[in-house]
């Protein structure tokens, strides 16, 4: 099958374009720039921003289906109404070339989209409350109302949640873990924000995109995976990242209160300059919640597989140290 990709230039998107090819489907990335470096050959370029509908439904011409992965993965932009943009509007792009093609459309939203948790890890039948932290997790919210609107409407759509995507790969905003602890390894890390006592759901990168790939072959039209995976707080992952460098890396921890402080005066900063905050009051509240999940029904569904954190952490500290990331 023919597969139009968004985001495949990114970390996750990038696996997910190679689990394709590698389980025989020929695929078409729409990238812009038409930038190729580090894409695989066999797959097909289409100079392109997924901001522009036509542009969308003349990509997925020929395909019998489209993976949609681009977002906005940022806590802050000089202009915020790109998240609107691009998470909200590129999703409805992406429902209206499908729904022309008549094609599926598996849809890779995020566990911010559906929301905080308490201790306990939540399910599929929790939607996000509508309290949103910064305007990422509020884009994805609305944009994930806007695809659970198209499966009620009976389209072709499979909505993937992943948890915290983890594991080798490229040092960027959606490889946060390995961007931590590369950091922390340079001893070039501030700290992290609160005690670090919070829980995540962290899912190697490897697992979710082959679950995208079953998402895709095997899913039942309009339903809803979690790809979670173990549920751990952020002592926990430099407790094992420690004991894989055979060294002490656990992390200053800085009061929320402060932190929040600190964030708003960045952000302050960020709008002056127009430069990256590091941090922000918003994000801090973020960092604040547990944001725990179980992904049972993946598992029983997709086949999906969650890899040990400690197994999965080794793996990205190995990565690490190989390819000079860190010392």
């Amino acid at each position: 099958m023919k597969v139009l990709v968004t985001g495949g230039a990114g970390f996750l998107g990038g696996r997910i374009v190679r689990a394709l090819l590698a389980h025989g489907h020929d695929v078409v990335l729409v990238v812009r720039g038409g930038r190729r470096a580090g894409l695989p050959e066999e797959a097909s370029i289409v100079d392109g921003d997924i901001r522009d509908a036509d542009l969308f439904l003349k990509a997925a011409e020929g395909c019998g289906a489209i993976i949609h992965t681009a977002a906005m993965v940022k806590i802050w932009s000089p202009r915020l109404q790109d998240f609107d943009d691009i998470n909200i509007g590129g999703l409805r792009n992406a429902i209206a070339a499908a729904r022309a093609r008549g094609i599926r459309l598996v849809y890779t939203s995020s566990f911010f989209a559906v929301g905080p948790t308490g201790v306990s890890p939540a399910d599929e039948s929790q939607t996000h409350p509508g309290d949103y932290g910064n305007d990422y997790e509020r884009t994805k919210a609305l944009a994930d109302e806007v695809a659970r609107g198209y499966a009620r409407e009976g389209g072709d759509i499979v909505i993937l949640y992943p948890g915290v995507v983890y594991g080798p790969g490229e040092l960027t905003d959606g490889n946060l873990v390995a961007k931590l602890l590369a950091d922390q390894m340079n001893g070039v890390l501030p700290g992290i924000v609160g005690p670090g006592d919070r829980l995540w759901s962290y899912a190697f990168v490897d697992d979710v995109a082959e679950a995208h790939v079953a998402a895709l072959e095997k899913a039942a039209k309009g339903e809803r995976y979690l790809l979670a995976g173990a549920n751990a707080t952020l002592n926990e992952v430099f407790a094992i990242a420690s004991k894989r460098a055979g060294r002490n890396l656990s992390p200053r921890r800085l009061p929320f209160g402060l932190a929040r402080l600190v964030g708003r005066a960045m952000w302050t900063w960020a709008d002056i300059t127009g430069k990256m905050p590091d941090l922000t009051h918003q994000a801090v509240g973020i960092f604040e919640k547990n944001w725990a999940y179980r992904s049972d029904k993946a598992v029983r569904d997709l086949g999906y597989q969650v890899r040990p954190l400690e197994e999965g952490i080794r793996t990205t500290v190995d990565w690490l140290l190989e390819e000079g990331h860190a010392q």
